[in-house]
């Protein structure tokens, strides 16, 4: 499995998410989070400004890999649509797919987050078991708002951004 923006706080739950079921994770972010994503549970990690994501991938994954999930979109979810093994599944959080050139085969789904009270229980459940972790990168207080959506929309943040009141 690839995971595209991998260090933020929707990437790195991804990345704990896939090794509980076992798969084998390729995280993708910039090279000062390389440890941080190993620590969740990443297998490999790739810098994302260090050239071609898909070239990467196949070095690890020379026949590609089965899964992407794309949690930050842009030029990285272009160049790295090649690393898809054909029949591949490409999940989004981000892109509606609608400008996306997917290679033949490939199923494209772009998925709104929608908490229910099972899936919520089942994540509470890994958190209690120490299967998953929320590493909090900031902290902001509700008059701060403005500066927390600003930290977000730098898409440079590791771990989530959580507003107190």
């Amino acid at each position: 499995m690839l995971i595209l923006g991998a260090s933020g706080g929707v990437g790195g739950t991804a990345i704990q998410l896939a090794k509980n079921v076992g798969a084998t994770v390729i995280a993708v972010a910039s090279a000062q989070n390389a440890d941080h994503m190993k620590a969740l549970g990443a297998d490999f990690t790739i810098d994302y400004k260090a050239g071609s994501v898909a070239d990467a991938v196949k070095k690890v994954a020379p026949d590609g890999v089965d899964l992407l999930f794309d949690a930050v979109s842009g030029d990285t979810l272009t160049q790295s649509l090649t690393a898809l093994k054909p029949n591949g599944r490409l999940i989004s959080v981000l892109n509606d797919g609608k400008a996306l050139h997917l290679p033949a085969g490939v199923r494209f789904q772009h998925v709104m987050t929608q908490p229910s009270v099972p899936d919520l229980d089942f994540l509470r459940e890994l958190a209690d078991s120490g299967k998953l972790e929320v590493p909090v990168s900031a902290t902001f207080a509700l008059a701060d708002v403005k500066q927390a959506f600003e930290q977000i929309e730098t898409k440079h943040t590791t771990g989530k951004v959580v507003i107190v009141p």
